[in-house]
């Protein structure tokens, strides 16, 4: 499973949502914006794009995660470390990473059903 607390992982889970009926020049877009390790860029492209209803919900779920990974990385390179600040996002990450696991098992058993 991916921990999208980490762009590398959220840029995997957005790369993901290539099949889910973006145009073919958008998904060569992506294509491109992920070898270049643009998570900005495909977040930019995908907001821009037709999405369903299910992966519009996953695309804004990663979004929520970005902004709390990134704020994550930036407290823990603080010296001394913020551990309050810090502790206080968990909470907030692990909403977010359980919203993500649910969207992604309920697209997986609507895509055993097609």
């Amino acid at each position: 499973m991916l921990d999208i607390r980490y762009r590398i992982d959220r840029m995997k889970a957005l790369h993901a949502l290539r099949e889910s009926g973006l145009t073919e020049t958008q998904a060569q877009q992506l294509d491109e914006l992920y070898q270049a390790r643009d998570e900005d860029g495909m977040l930019a492209l995908l907001e821009g794009a037709t999405l369903t209803p299910l992966v519009r919900k996953t695309f804004e779920i990663l979004r929520q995660a970005q902004l709390v990974g990134e704020r994550l990385t930036e407290l823990s390179r603080t010296i001394p470390l913020p551990h309050e600040k810090i502790q206080e996002l968990y909470p907030q990450m692990r909403d977010i990473k359980l919203a993500y696991e649910r969207l992604t098992t309920e697209a997986d058993r609507f895509m055993t059903r097609v």
